[in-house]
């Protein structure tokens, strides 16, 4: 009978004591936690926060280079009116210049299109349009523009599955978006993607990139802005600070290859999904799209 209450009492003692030791270790985690080395910390943080350099992103056309996009920067700097009405006038030049016949909205917008296999459409854009006040408006977003008109350059004599609508777009500012400017378009295929370029460049920040409503955007899979993220302190845009002289243009072709892998990755029946090359906003939650 001792020899039976023995072996009840070890059986009852023994996951006892296991548990005891078991919370044990557990407090003295936690009143202890563990020391990461700094070194191990600020690996993390640069691993987190590491863009692609130019040479890092891979894309299988030719692009323009780097010195025209600067070049024509730099001829939109020179003019002396700025205003909504000569950006407009200058993003058709743009795209007259990349080889199009664009046309002109009711809206202001202006659009250029290649024609693709099929009527489905990915649409490509910018906003032209700036706040009143003293910014010279190139990061916001004329840059933007400059950029989408040699995308559509590079594209232009290349055989593509979908039709692309290029587009620079009117009263972002006041609150329109993209997804409207798409539809005044009067493209008869599906607008499958949608992919803006707003406000990119800053030699003060990093790029950023966040996904763009499905509601909002009235496409039919998704949408990707790239633009600028965090914005810097003190702010960039909307301010006079706001001109070429804070510009870094390789930060701004990065960009610009960024979005031509994107759409390589369309081409090849992938689904558009955030680069590795920015900071992408909610990354921990990209399903959220907001």
């Amino acid at each position: 009978m001792r020899r039976n209450n023995k072996i009840l009492l070890a059986i009852v003692i023994t996951p006892l004591t296991a548990i005891i030791i078991y919370a044990a270790i557990v407090a003295y985690h936690i009143s202890n936690p563990e020391i990461i080395p700094n070194a191990v910390v600020q690996e993390r943080i640069r691993q987190e926060h590491t863009f692609a350099s130019l040479n890092d992103v891979a894309i299988k056309i030719r692009p323009v280079t780097l010195e025209e996009i600067i070049s024509e920067t730099e001829d939109f700097n020179k003019l002396e009116i700025n205003t909504n009405e000569t950006r407009r006038t200058f993003c058709v030049d743009l795209f007259r210049e990349a080889g199009y016949e664009p046309v002109t909205t009711e809206s202001g917008d202006v659009l250029a299109i290649k024609q693709g296999l099929t009527s489905d459409y990915i649409a490509v854009g910018a906003h032209y349009d700036k706040i009143d006040g003293p910014t010279k408006g190139i990061l916001d977003n004329m840059l933007g523009c400059v950029l989408i008109s040699n995308i559509a350059e590079a594209y232009k004599s290349e055989l593509t599955n979908f039709t692309y609508l290029f587009l620079t777009y009117s009263n972002e500012e006041l609150g329109r978006r993209i997804g409207s400017a798409t539809y005044s378009s009067g493209l008869s295929g599906r607008p499958v993607y949608v992919i803006e370029i707003d406000y990119v460049g800053d030699k003060n920040a990093d790029l950023g990139g966040r996904w763009l409503s499905l509601s909002g955007g009235r496409f039919q899979k998704t949408g990707i802005k790239i633009s600028t993220y965090p914005n810097p302190d003190p702010q960039t845009i909307h301010t006079e600070r706001d001109n070429i002289s804070n510009v870094d243009f390789e930060k701004a072709y990065l960009a610009y290859k960024t979005v031509i892998s994107m759409i390589e990755g369309i081409e090849d029946s992938n689904e558009l999904i955030p680069p590795d090359t920015v900071n992408f906003w909610r990354k921990d939650k990209p399903l959220s799209r907001n």
